[in-house]
This record gives C-alpha cells, structure tokens and sequence, in this order.
C-alpha cells in the first residue's frame, strides 16, 4: 500500500497541482481516509461521517434521506 505522502502527492498530480483551493485544502484528509480503508484498524480521527447527502438533506439510520412530510391541505382557514 501507498504511504499518506504518496497518495497525496497522486491527489494533488491528477488535480493539476493547484497552489490554492478546495483540492489543495483537502488533499491531506482524502489521504488519510485512502489509508484508513486498508489499515486494519482504521484510524477514527481520519474518517468522519457527513450526515448529509448531497441535497443538504439530513440522512437516515439507513442511508436514505429522511421520509419527508408533505402538507395535503391548508391548517389555516380564511
């Protein structure tokens, strides 16, 4: 398996070695994350759990997304 450094450095190649942004800020937990899933304990510090989906929508025990409620009818009278 590649070091940390290793998988970095490919992260930061195929991104077109950005001086600045996103990619450039993240680069060091993606590689962390890559490390983690073939150690054989994974390290908890370097792998966090997003509750949400890519909706913004906060996810279920599952996986999915919330089971959403939907207003039928008006509650208020006029």
């Amino acid at each position: 398996m590649a070091s940390k450094e290793q998988i970095r450095k490919v992260i930061l190649d195929l991104a077109g070695n950005p001086s600045s942004g996103s990619i450039k800020n993240l680069a060091d937990s993606w590689a962390n994350a890559i490390v983690a899933l073939d150690s054989k304990v994974p390290d908890q510090a370097a792998v966090t759990v997003d509750d949400t989906n890519d909706a913004g929508n906060k996810a279920s025990s599952f996986g999915g997304p919330e089971k959403e409620t939907r207003v039928t009818k008006p509650v208020e009278k006029r």
